[in-house]
């Protein structure tokens, strides 16, 4: 049984069908009635599987995301991100462990800064377009146990604030779950430094200003952008749309570097315009 997901119809087919083996790519098991099974049966069964591991007591490893199954290399990757920056202090103290006698004194005044500046703690805002993206990041930091709020489309006006305040305010609360769509615009968001966005999309300027949420008027400490993208894939396609976009609005500003005479306005453009010349 390979795990497989397919639509009623579609399986439907290969079973009457002479082949009968999977279609996705690289997968050449056998299909049968008797390993196909519907979504009901298979969410009753992990419901079960959850409820008697969650009433055992187990230990998990650091490197544990959920209790058991797949998880989508890009909530993997964020989630190495969001470790990364939520612990800087023991980076900080496996580097003076680690350093030459030369460097102690470099390593004893870093980690004087970071103990000084304890309460600027690094905080990070998740952007995606799809909700339940938000959905699989955010039970897998639970399982991970950090704390983090969420915004999206489906909240009330006063959820949506307590979440920003919430984020805002509370140094335990180091997350933040956005919708790229309800969350770019009109947000104030400086308690963050990190920016990390789970998917593309197709308009680069949506993702400028959802970036702006952090990197704003009031923020003090430089903001680290973060896009994850997958190789081979649409979003290889993706990238390259925005790219011709970004060019064609530098070009109507007259931004484009290559093209600066026949889009700039020069000195003498203006004069002309104003009419300055000396008689």
């Amino acid at each position: 049984m390979c795990g497989h997901v397919f639509c009623y119809q579609c399986i439907s087919e290969r079973l009457t069908g002479d082949e009968n083996l999977c279609p996705a790519p690289g997968c050449r098991d056998i299909l049968g009635t008797e390993s196909i099974f519907s979504r009901s049966t298979l969410k009753s069964c992990i419901s079960d599987n959850f409820d008697d591991e969650a009433s055992t007591s187990c230990s998990f490893d650091d490197g544990s995301i959920v209790h058991s199954g797949y998880i989508s290399s890009k909530i993997r990757a964020a989630l190495d991100i969001l470790k990364s920056i939520s612990c800087p202090s023991s980076e900080v103290h496996n580097l003076m462990i680690c350093g030459s006698k030369s460097d102690a004194n470099a390593s004893d005044h870093i980690s004087t800064l970071l103990n000084s500046n304890a309460d600027m703690l690094a905080k990070a805002i998740v952007f995606s377009q799809w909700t339940s993206m938000l959905d699989l990041l955010e039970l897998s930091l639970n399982e991970c146990l950090m704390q983090s709020r969420r915004l999206d489309g489906t909240m009330s006006l006063m959820l949506r604030d307590k979440a920003v305040k919430d984020f805002n305010t509370d140094p335990e609360v180091t997350v933040m779950l956005m919708s790229l769509k309800a969350g770019s615009l009109g947000l104030n968001m400086v308690a963050a430094c990190h920016v990390i966005l789970l998917d593309l999309w197709w308009n680069p300027t949506t993702e400028d200003q959802a970036v702006d949420r952090a990197h704003r008027i009031g923020q003090t400490r430089p903001v680290t952008v973060s896009r994850i993208t997958i190789k081979d894939t649409v979003e290889d396609r993706i990238l390259a749309l925005q790219e011709e976009k970004r060019k064609m609005v530098s070009t109507a500003f007259g931004e484009d570097q290559t093209s600066s005479h026949a889009t700039r306005l020069t000195v003498e453009d203006l004069r002309r315009l104003f009419n300055c010349f000396d008689d």
